[in-house]
């Protein structure tokens, strides 16, 4: 798996979804490097913690622990649970709505640099109690944490080599407020090279 890092100031996740987007950051080390590229720190704003381009497609994650309780998706919505009362569960449409307006919005920048847009499919990660392991709608995917690597893998292809080279190049050309990007593998130590 390849890496890229963009260096700056962004907006850090807090608390349990930080540990989330850790959690998942060790599970997509293990994707094949040939195959993937993992960028982080694309758009902290919208709670995006890693974009995976491969030959399955692109992928815009946000990783999310939501506390104690378990969660459940209904007709394309995350409903969460707070405690163990099944009654209690709400709906989380914040996180469907900041999945999806991430995804639109590498969409937009995608498009802008290559005169193309791949789909860009949002992908919420879950690490609680989520006993459909895996929900996917038209517009988002939910996928439990230890699921992510296999479900990855089983993508349909949508890139080849070349169209996957020219994704990662227009995201990497992203103004970033540091004007520096970082690219990391798990072999090797953190290098800068300016844009």
């Amino acid at each position: 798996m390849r890496r890229r890092h963009r260096d700056g100031t962004q907006q850090r996740l807090k608390g349990q979804d930080e540990e989330a987007a850790k959690r998942t950051d060790a599970l997509l080390r293990g994707l094949p490097g040939r195959e993937w590229t993992v960028l982080e720190e694309i758009d902290s704003k919208h709670g995006m913690d890693h974009v995976v381009v491969g030959s399955g497609g692109v992928f815009a994650i946000a990783s999310r622990f939501p506390g104690s309780g378990g969660a459940r998706v209904r007709d394309g919505v995350l409903w969460l649970r707070r405690g163990a009362d099944a009654r209690a569960d709400r709906p989380s449409v914040a996180i469907n709505r900041q999945a999806l307006d991430a995804a639109r919005t590498l969409h937009r920048e995608i498009r802008t640099r290559t005169g193309r847009g791949p789909e860009v499919h949002p992908v919420v990660v879950l690490w609680c109690e989520f006993p459909q392991r895996v929900a996917e709608s038209s517009r988002i995917a939910f996928v439990h944490g230890r699921d992510l690597r296999s479900w990855l893998s089983q993508r349909p292809i949508e890139l080849d080599e070349a169209g996957r080279q020219e994704i990662v190049g227009a995201i990497d050309a992203i103004p970033h407020e540091s004007g520096h990007h970082r690219l990391r593998a798990p072999h090797l130590p953190l290098r800068r090279r300016t844009a």
